[in-house]
């Protein structure tokens, strides 16, 4: 493949081809691996199989899951492909066949006569992988998610038996309450500007659809859950699939509209409270809770949507900062501040934490300006207590991706637990990160060498006892 034309695309956004695995005589550690870890640190991300034909945002590469697996003391290490039907059938032709997000292509007659994939809409699956009630999933907001097995092997399209119905997208952002075990989610469709949370139960069983009416389809990224509420942005970020079709950027930004902030009640029959502010976009939540009468949020904030169809605009390059907002129920009067001067993204919390009160946030963080692709070089603590940030700096040209917390099983405290993330630096490699959440700056506990690169990602989580 040529990358060159795609900024996107280098350094360790570059793909990587070969499917490995590594045994614990293969994995290089430097430290010691906590020995009470019992489980799997899983991230998803987008990798390109063939040659892209528009690629402006890592948004389009096919899904590959990369796996550490831990038990005492000891890594093992997997990637692999998430197999969809279109990295199948572009398989079969040896080619690319489907567009982008910002760039729809119809779908040639010969490769469907052939029974290749007919949707131009290619489901990525390389958004998130999710552990909930025992199924093991890779997600995309666009579609379906992927159902794998714990060797990372995909066995399919996953309905909740029947659940999602054919045209239905559930999103990769799902939250799982740590009180009854539901996994709060949502499913958009690319023919209707609507909006319908799903509910369901820690058996993956569905429990509830509660639908929310738009009059356009607006770009909703990310949800958040408190103990009463399922809060969602609707930013003046818009996305038209049939200018996508005609070739035409389908993205539009119209900050005229403002920011509307939903609180959606979990039981599905109080109505809605809508909160209305000046126009900001947001990929993700950190956290959220209720207090007194009010409802705050934690969340990376964005002045604007940061991406477009065209290449090298800088735009999604624009600051990204750590807020706290405050929506008061009764006057519906909106609070927005900006707690931390530090760039970055991919917040996350212990979930044992989500929706409820609590006093730390972690996101990849930034201590330098960005280059040509953008990327993070530390791990971020938020202290919403004391108002401080603390930063791991893994080095000035290292590549961290989304930290995410790892509880300590024997303790509840959120000091106890680990910080987990892929590292890569040029000259010493790839790793696994396993840091303190307690002793934040003093550097990996563990760091658990990968003799493969792993290319920059999107989101990962841990999943407690699943092991090979």
């Amino acid at each position: 493949m040529d990358l060159s034309a795609f900024p996107y695309l280098q350094g360790n956004y570059a793909p990587v081809s070969e499917e490995r695995d590594f045994g614990p005589d293969e994995l290089r550690v430097e430290g010691e691996i906590p020995a009470n870890l019992v489980g799997a640190f899983m991230r998803d991300g987008a990798n390109t199989a063939f040659q892209p034909n528009h690629y402006v945002y890592p948004l389009d590469g096919d899904g590959m899951i990369h796996a550490v697996y831990l038990k005492d003391g000891k890594a093992n290490y997997k990637n692999r492909w998430v197999e969809t039907s279109h990295l199948k059938t572009e398989r079969k032709f040896g080619r690319t066949i489907y567009g982008s997000v910002g760039k729809l292509l119809e779908v040639p007659q010969e490769v469907i006569e052939a029974g290749g994939e007919p949707n131009p809409v290619r489901n990525t699956a390389n958004t998130n992988v999710l552990y909930h009630g025992g199924k093991l999933l890779a997600m995309w907001e666009g579609g379906f998610p992927h159902l794998l097995n714990n060797d990372l092997s995909t066995v399919g399209l996953y309905d909740y038996d029947g659940a999602l119905k054919p045209g239905d997208a559930l999103t990769a952002h799902p939250k799982i309450c740590p009180d009854s075990g539901d996994l709060i989610s949502c499913t958009q469709r690319w023919d209707s500007p609507n909006y319908w949370v799903q509910i369901f139960d820690k058996h993956v069983r569905h429990k509830k659809t509660i639908p929310v009416a738009f009059d356009r389809k607006a770009i909703i990224h990310d949800l958040q859950i408190t103990e009463n509420y399922v809060l969602i942005f609707h930013a003046p970020a818009f996305h038209d699939v049939t200018r996508a079709m005609r070739g035409e950027n389908p993205f539009s930004w119209e900050a005229d509209l403002g920011t509307r902030i939903l609180a959606i009640p979990r039981n599905g029959s109080d109505p809605i409270i809508t909160f209305e502010t000046d126009a900001f976009f947001s990929w993700h939540f950190c956290n959220g809770f209720e207090r007194g009468g009010q409802i705050v949020l934690d969340y990376v904030w964005i002045n604007s949507m940061p991406f477009t169809q065209a290449q090298g605009t800088g735009i999604e390059k624009q600051p990204r900062r750590m807020y706290r907002m405050t929506l008061d129920i009764n006057t519906k009067t909106v609070t927005n501040e900006k707690f931390s001067d530090v760039f970055c993204e991919f917040s996350r919390v212990d979930e044992r934490r989500m929706g409820k009160p609590y006093r730390f946030g972690f996101a990849a963080s930034s201590n330098r300006s960005w280059g040509d692709a953008h990327g993070y070089n530390c791990s971020g603590r938020y202290d919403f207590d004391t108002g401080e940030t603390l930063l791991c700096d893994y080095g000035p040209e290292a590549s961290a991706g989304e930290p995410v917390y790892v509880p300590n099983p024997d303790s509840p405290n959120e000091k106890d637990g680990w910080l987990m993330c892929f590292v890569h630096n040029p000259g010493e490699g790839q790793y696994l990160s396993i840091v303190s959440a307690g002793d934040f700056t003093a550097g990996p506990v563990a760091k658990v060498y990968v003799p493969t690169r792993i290319p920059n990602g999107f989101h990962g989580n841990w999943m407690q006892g699943l092991t090979l």
